[in-house]
């Protein structure tokens, strides 16, 4: 984001606009040539770049994917870390004394290099920089289309075109931001319900909250494609139904993690061996 905050989709010049927006336009003219369709080349150049990036993206889920077995299996440690930090807090509230603050402090700051401990023991960390590569090498690609359509150049004849003898793509459509807000819409539950996120204790209303975000988004791209050209519209809503079959592809390949079923039995916090425990052994 910070090297795409200084393009324009009206700037025809710069390392940006020569490496991503001018391939995107003479390809599409290109392909415009063979189909004889604005249209459907707008529908066949999305989904090359969407195929390109897609191995990115597979590899993307299998991360997220690992990262919520790890999330899982690290639940039993952090309730106990969980209700050690409340026991802390507590006890600073209580205490009397600096010496005594200074003991929770200290106390609840181990803690939480504990809680850290744990979720790098089994791979949980919800956010690292290899999960965000696919986000970030799909950007340049999909933004450099966006700019073509917004501001053709040698595919000028967009402008000009409708496709399917309905949708003007050189002009704004008001049934094709319709369109695009029930395709992102099933994208955003379909992905909902075949990839449950593990809600560490604590975080259940943070949880809550992320879910919110995540239907904002089909309201935003329908608000945007409404503002838009029709052919930026017919761009956002095949990428969607691609993410529909992405998001189908990647709960196939990789099933989220269901917990194996056992008995139910008293749940002994003295019975979990924290991160700690196993170097005090070894020493």
């Amino acid at each position: 984001m910070f090297v795409l905050s200084g393009c324009s989709a009206q700037d025809r010049s710069g390392t940006f606009y020569e490496t991503f927006v001018k391939p995107m336009d003479i390809s599409l003219s290109k392909i415009h040539d063979y189909v004889g369709s604005w249209g459907w080349s707008i529908v066949i150049i999305t989904l090359i770049i969407r195929i390109i990036i897609l191995p990115f993206m597979l590899k993307n889920y299998k991360s997220q994917n690992e990262a919520r077995r790890g999330q899982a299996l690290a639940r039993p440690e952090l309730e106990v870390v969980q209700a050690k930090q409340k026991a802390a807090r507590e006890k600073e509230a209580r205490a009397i004394s600096n010496e005594e603050k200074t003991q929770a402090r200290a106390e609840l700051m181990e803690l939480q290099r504990e809680q850290m401990a744990i979720m790098k023991k089994y791979n949980a960390m919800p956010l690292t920089v290899g999960g965000c590569l696919p986000l970030l090498i799909q950007m340049p690609f999909l933004t450099g289309l966006f700019f073509t359509l917004s501001n053709p150049l040698y595919s000028a004849g967009i402008i000009d075109s409708t496709f399917l003898g309905v949708f003007s793509l050189g002009t704004r459509s008001y049934i094709l931001p319709v369109i695009a807000f029930i395709v992102y819409a099933i994208q955003t539950r379909l992905a909902m319900r075949m990839t449950p996120q593990v809600t560490q204790p604590g975080q259940e209303q943070l949880q809550g909250q992320m879910q919110m975000m995540q239907w904002l988004s089909p309201v935003m791209i329908a608000v945007f494609s409404f503002w838009v050209a029709g052919a930026v519209a017919v761009y956002y809503i095949v990428g969607g139904v691609f993410l529909i079959f992405q998001t189908y592809l990647g709960y196939k390949i990789y099933p989220p993690y269901k917990p194996e079923k056992q008995k139910k039995q008293a749940f002994d916090p003295n019975k979990v061996t924290l991160v700690s425990s196993n170097k005090k052994k070894r020493k």
